[in-house]
């Protein structure tokens, strides 16, 4: 035990950088996502409809990036903020200001299209039963089954110490303690047994779809791994040095720049759900126009907030990637996560107790050991 402590205490990073713009945009990211996510849950409570929010982020984000892609092509100066690889080039085949749909595009961003509407819907229906923090807290069990995954998948060969588990088991342990807290927040302690049951049986269906939402979205982190990483040599035409290495590098799929990608997910993700929304929430949403007093009272201005918000913190994740390194930005997803519980807790005005601190403390810890302990054994 001693000598896993000893190796902890060698990990923490003295940084030197003084770069002043990656702190700044690092605290505007956690206000945003922060900000963000109490949006969502209002919305969500206001307006219990998962699909329809999920269908307007979609059509937002398909319209902004291409606003976005616009304004990077005649105002070179924005494209110049951003890391290469995010904005399309003018010089790419099919390409002017946005990349023309093709069937190979489509065919490689329709699995990251599913994921995304799946995870979204089911991200959605856990925000709208279980407090932020409770869903934020279950997203950080994500490097347990990435691992998991690809032990399955039979991509991970590295064997994983002591410490490597000592930190993955702090971060299961805060999680726990956190999700524990938050449901005795919110389950009243009334007389009525039923009211009882049903708010411990809501708070469980949360706790799972938060846990599907997690999930999916591991499914879909190690898909995209290959396509999300641009190489701005990728028209070139590959060198094989054998038969095998040619029809290899013909299945590997080609490099798109990331607001592409961002389009063309959200389109195919708009696609899929659109049946869904038509099923079983356009018929609610239709009726509710012609009856007065309504129903539901949508929030258009919360709604459209939670677009631009959303929109902002994937720019603010394509410029920290390019500008710090993987390792720094997952310390800093890290802090974000922390900062999105601790926010939720703040802004619902729960009295915040010690069980409460303790958890945060243990998950803070052991994902911030973990990634130092994956990065110094050299694991990715």
């Amino acid at each position: 035990m001693g000598r896993i402590i000893w190796k902890f205490r060698s990990l923490i990073p003295i940084s030197s950088d003084t770069n002043i713009a990656v702190p700044i945009v690092c605290l505007c990211w956690y206000a945003i996502s922060s900000f963000g996510s109490q949006i969502t849950k209002r919305i969500l409570t206001e307006c219990p409809m998962p699909l329809f929010l999920g269908e307007f982020q979609f059509i937002f984000i398909v319209l902004s990036a291409c606003i976005t892609c616009l304004i990077g092509h005649y105002v070179p100066g924005v494209r110049k903020l951003f890391p290469e690889g995010t904005f399309p080039r003018s010089q790419d085949p099919g390409v002017n200001v946005i990349m023309r749909p093709s069937k190979e595009v489509l065919l490689t961003v329709f699995p990251l299209g599913l994921f995304q509407f799946m995870g979204k819907y089911y991200g959605h229906r856990a925000t709208s039963l279980v407090p932020v923090s409770t869903v934020a807290s279950i997203k950080t069990l994500s490097p347990i089954f990435i691992i998991l995954a690809q032990k399955m998948l039979k991509r991970f060969d590295h064997k994983l110490n002591r410490a490597i588990y000592l930190s993955l088991g702090c971060v299961m342990l805060g999680v726990w303690v956190i999700v524990y807290s938050d449901s005795k927040n919110t389950v009243p302690k009334t007389q009525i047994s039923d009211l009882d049951d049903q708010a411990i049986k809501t708070s469980h269906y949360g706790v799972l779809f938060a846990s599907i939402s997690m999930l999916i979205f591991v499914i879909q982190n190690i898909y995209a791994k290959n396509i999300f990483t641009y190489k701005s040599d990728h028209n070139e035409l590959p060198i094989a040095t054998s038969k095998s290495d040619y029809r290899r590098s013909l299945r590997s799929p080609r490099k798109y720049d990331k607001l592409t990608l961002m389009i063309y997910i959200s389109v195919v993700g708009f696609s899929i759900s659109l049946g869904w929304f038509i099923a079983l929430e356009l018929p609610t949403l239709w009726a509710n126009f012609f009856h007065e007093p309504h129903n539901v009272e949508i929030p258009w201005r919360l709604i459209i907030l939670n677009g631009v918000l959303h929109f902002l913190q994937s720019m603010i994740t394509f410029y920290l990637l390019g500008e710090i390194s993987t390792l720094s930005y997952s310390i800093a997803n890290i802090m974000k996560r922390i900062a999105i519980i601790s926010f939720s807790w703040l802004y619902t005005a729960h009295s915040i107790t010690m069980i409460q601190v303790l958890g945060i403390l243990l998950n803070v810890t052991g994902l911030f050991f973990y990634e130092r302990l994956m990065k110094k054994n050299q694991i990715r």
